[in-house]
């Protein structure tokens, strides 16, 4: 290259520094600047290793930020570091090079000037460096979707890093190892390297590290479905990559505060961090950062109702995404696509896009498989090999000594066979006796198992009866409404019915019309009333038989409804003393849900009936201003059915709330529970239906149980 030209670029390089400076290294930028003009004055200042690393340090800058710039100025650097015959260099030049094109997503290039760099350094024994050349190869690997290979050379690079105890690299191959297990679902492991990654960031006092560790722990924990933690350490990154203006950290929490948002629902802060993402991205070139953030704005837009405009920024991502080959933003984006083109109607489109979709999902757990057979197929080959080591190392042993022991070695076998044949006899009539031990067991233990599944089915049925008689007191009082109209408007309907009778002697027929149509609606009303009886009958005979399990096309809010009201007045039945407030908040846009309206109602009255008993047990306490309240409310939500039973009663201790759904276990005392009620429950929600059964709870304060169910 020419002065000429060296002196051209070095005048791009400056002119460009001071018009575009890089926010995030600026005062770093404005000193490395002064040093260079300083060093440029000097006649032969590009052999001089100040400059040299004043202008690496320069390139490496704008390589993660504006990797175009760096392209510019790395060949000059690499020519005059030959010149130089300056080989650490060099190597840091093709390290530069490789830095400069994973951000632009190029992979292919950027691993190929990676390993130029480790080979070089490896040849001069550059110990120190060679652990970081290790964690830039693995990323690439990371990148394309090579798991096994990114986390073995991760781990190498570790390895290397804490011999020479290069802190920054450690710190660097922790948070590399974090987002292997990331990718592979393994949170635990993946948080607890992020943890490692901030430790060391806060002791090597690096801002921008703990940006990119809290980022990354926001990242799990959001995975986690824990969005408020995910909320609470993406908004310290984002702080702290303010503070320090660091683009590339910024774009990227910026995008993972866009799929909080957007799993929370809040779509216009969801857009807007996309939104953020995808400009500054664009302005630094870094092609990962803008394909996430244009396929974060397809999902955003998507839920909006804005498919053209989703589709728009989902291919975007797709062609960018197929330009650097990344395996998992390839995924994503045929995945966001499939999902457009189907809302659109476009049958053909989404299962071109599915098909592609699934073809790079696979391909990542592909790559864990082949290594796990790689593994075994090593350790067998090893296996074999070793064996036959050791049968050739004794069959020299033989050779070497069968002369001098063959007699020996001959009566020695004729004793241990008849020792053996002995021990064998004896061992057979102990085997003989053990296995009729063994049959003996197994007999008595099949025994015990039918005893058992017979017993569980003696207790199922008596918690059906508990619950059926739990019903016949609040049937009894709400069928005695319905009872009393009926006799009301008999005795009412019969008096008209004489009145008629005298009006009609008198000829007063008009006077007799009315008196009829006041006895049809007296009727009619006996009708309905009759009707309603019926009707509660019938819920009481459903309770009591064995389900049909058939589902049926049923009324949630009137189920709900029916069953407080049932609870209520059968507690009130058996203790007159027993009060308590009820609320409903129904949700009246639900549909018919197909259910078996027997088992969910069993499972609403064995819910309704503990809260009353929440509330009364609390209620006991006699605390000041306390009014005892139960809450039944229904909502449909994604295409789900929600119904809450909660209670201001005494609440559910956390010790014991993993247990609450377990077979026989009560907190009632003794005689007052049987301990089955919510584990059927939960198996009626759960196994039943495909729906869930959670619990919230607050020791003193409340209780809520949530029933789930398909819509």
């Amino acid at each position: 290259m020419s002065n000429f030209n060296r002196f051209v670029l070095l005048f791009i390089l400056l002119l460009f520094g001071f018009g575009i400076s890089v926010p995030a290294q600026q005062n770093d930028l404005q000193h490395l600047k002064s040093k260079l003009n300083a060093l440029q004055q000097k006649k032969e200042f590009r052999n001089d290793t100040s400059y040299l690393k004043t202008l690496n340090r320069i390139v490496s800058i704008y390589a993660d930020s504006y990797p175009d710039t760096a392209l510019n100025l790395l060949p000059t650097l690499l020519q005059d570091c030959k010149n130089a015959n300056s080989t650490e260099g060099e190597v840091n030049a093709f390290n530069l090079y490789g830095s400069a094109y994973q951000t632009k997503g190029n992979f292919e290039k950027a691993l190929d000037y990676y390993e130029k760099a480790y080979a070089l350094a490896q040849k001069e024994g550059f110990k120190k460096t060679l652990s970081g050349l290790l964690g830039n190869i693995a990323s690439i690997h990371l990148n394309q979707g090579n798991y096994p290979v990114a986390l073995q050379k991760y781990y190498a690079s570790l390895k290397a890093a804490e011999l020479v105890n290069d802190k920054p690299v450690i710190m660097s191959s922790y948070n590399n190892i974090g987002t292997v297990y990331f990718y592979q679902g393994k949170m635990a492991e993946a948080e607890t390297a992020y943890n490692e990654t901030l430790k060391i960031a806060k002791e090597i006092k690096d801002t921008s590290s703990m940006a990119l560790a809290f980022n990354n722990i926001g990242e799990v924990n959001l995975e986690q479905n824990n969005p408020s933690k995910a909320l609470h350490n993406l908004s310290i990154a984002f702080e702290l990559a303010k503070l320090k203006n660091i683009p590339d950290i910024l774009v990227a929490v910026s995008n993972t505060l866009g799929d909080t948002y957007l799993r929370l629902d809040s779509i216009q802060k969801s857009y807007d961090f996309f939104e953020s993402a995808l400009t500054i991205s664009r302005q630094q070139d870094n092609g990962r950062a803008t394909c996430k953030a244009l396929i974060g704005l397809a999902k955003v837009k998507k839920s909006e109702g804005l498919y053209k405009a989703a589709l728009e920024n989902g291919l975007e991502g797709l062609q960018k995404a197929e330009s650097m080959g990344q395996v998992q933003l390839l995924r994503d984006a045929n995945e966001i696509v499939a999902d457009i083109y189907e809302a659109l109607g476009d049958g053909n489109n989404a299962i071109k896009y599915f098909r592609n979709f699934k073809i790079y999902a696979d391909s990542l757990q592909s790559l864990e498989s082949e290594r796990i057979v790689a593994n075994y197929k090593a350790e067998n080959e090893f296996s074999k090999k070793e064996q036959e080591f050791v049968r050739q190392s004794l069959q020299q042993r033989w050779l070497i000594f069968s002369a001098f022991a063959a007699l020996l070695s001959l009566l020695v076998i004729v004793w241990i066979i008849n020792r053996n044949k002995k021990r064998l006899n004896s061992s057979n009539k102990a085997l003989q006796q053990k296995n009729l031990i063994i049959e003996g067991q197994k007999q008595t233990a099949e025994e015990t198992l039918n005893k058992l599944k017979a017993t569980q089915t003696q207790l199922i049925q008596s918690e059906k009866m508990a619950s059926l008689g739990e019903l016949t007191a609040g049937i009894a009082h709400e069928i005695q409404n319905p009872l009393n109209f009926v006799n009301n408007f008999s005795e009412v309907s019969n008096e008209l019915l004489e009145e008629m009778k005298s009006e009609l002697a008198k000829g007063n027929y008009e006077v007799a019309k009315q008196i009829a149509d006041d006895v049809k609606q007296n009727l009619e009303k006996i009708n309905n009333h009759g009707s309603r009886a019926d009707a509660i009958v019938k819920g009481m005979l459903q309770h009591s038989r064995t389900s049909s399990r058939k589902s049926e096309s049923t009324d949630i809010n009137s189920l709900c409804d029916e069953y407080l009201r049932l609870a209520y007045h059968g507690l009130r039945a058996k203790d007159k003393s027993f009060n308590a407030k009820f609320d409903t908040d129904f949700d009246n846009t639900i549909d018919k849900v197909n259910i078996v309206p027997q088992d969910i109602g069993r499972v609403i009255l064995n819910l309704i009936n503990n809260a009353f008993y929440a509330v009364n047990e609390r209620k006991k306490l006699n605390e000041p201003g306390y009014e005892a309240t139960v809450t039944i409310s229904t909502k449909k939500e994604n295409n789900h059915v929600i119904i809450s039973v909660k209670d201001n009663g005494t609440g559910i201790p956390s010790s014991i709330k993993e247990k609450i759904f377990q077979p026989f276990f009560t907190t009632k005392p003794s005689g007052q529970g049987t301990g089955l009620g919510l584990s059927l429950a939960y198996d009626i929600v759960t196994k039943g239906h495909g729906g869930e059964l959670k619990l919230e709870s607050k020791e003193g304060e409340y209780t809520e149980f949530v029933i789930i169910l398909p819509a």
